[in-house]
């Protein structure tokens, strides 16, 4: 597989007793089946052994995850994921993911989120009795899409430019017509810190997009009628682990 993680990063890479230091996700070793691409967004040095492309760019996440898209042939790539620097894993825990995303043909997925991760979203915490689960919701935190759906998510920002995030990841399924995967066998932890962004205005985002650029772009890409985004957690299937 050739895979690629694009991550703005701003910051030193973090660590957590869950996962392998030695093969933290974003140190490039040969064992990865995904390379990294890191957009630097501010003056901090970032490690050399720590990106395989690095990119100087500024604005907010989703800014920058455009111009990735809109520079590079995304049909390169099978899998593309949209992490935050501040997210800890290890290359197995990718690995193995990018492995049952593949062999189940999951085309929109995230790892899940271990205990003590500052994550709300009941839906995406890990429960290691399950291989993964398909739903209706990823987190805009650290989402993979196989190539094929880039064009969709490309399609969305002409009628939105996404700036914190909040409503984007809930219409994720809607808008490329995919289950999200949840993969339980490996997970990673999302740390609890401040957000770099105005909550107010984040809040004001999301339902906008949710009120109305979704149902516009429903209409408009794929001629439906559907109205605002139900906010609701589905879980459409579970497979359990072995």
């Amino acid at each position: 597989m050739n895979n690629i993680i694009f991550v703005p990063v701003g910051n030193p890479i973090a660590f957590h007793d869950e996962y392998d230091k030695d093969n933290h996700w974003r140190y490039t070793k040969d064992t990865r089946n995904y390379q990294t691409i890191v957009y630097s967004y501010n003056d901090y040095h970032i490690p050399e052994d720590t990106y395989d492309i690095l990119v100087k760019d500024k604005g907010f996440k989703w800014d920058m995850a455009r111009h990735f898209m809109e520079t590079y042939d995304f049909r390169d790539y099978d899998y593309i994921g949209f992490w935050d620097d501040d997210l800890v894993t290890d290359i197995q825990s990718i690995n193995r993911g990018l492995e049952i995303a593949q062999k189940n043909d999951i085309k929109v997925w995230q790892l899940s989120t271990v205990a003590g991760s500052a994550s709300s979203h009941r839906i995406l915490h890990q429960d290691k009795q399950n291989s993964y689960t398909l739903t209706n919701f990823n987190e805009g935190m650290g989402p993979f899409f196989h190539s094929s759906l880039i064009p969709k998510l490309l399609k969305f920002f002409d009628f939105h430019e996404v700036k914190s995030g909040w409503g984007f990841d809930w219409v994720f399924s809607g808008i490329t017509k995919e289950k999200c995967g949840v993969i339980h066998e490996c997970s990673m932890y999302h740390p609890d810190k401040p957000p770099s962004y105005d909550r107010g205005e984040a809040s004001r985002e999301m339902s906008n997009i949710i009120n109305t650029v979704y149902p516009k772009y429903m209409k408009d890409v794929y001629n439906e009628d559907t109205g605002p985004f139900n906010t609701e957690y589905k879980t459409y299937e579970v497979t359990l682990k072995g």
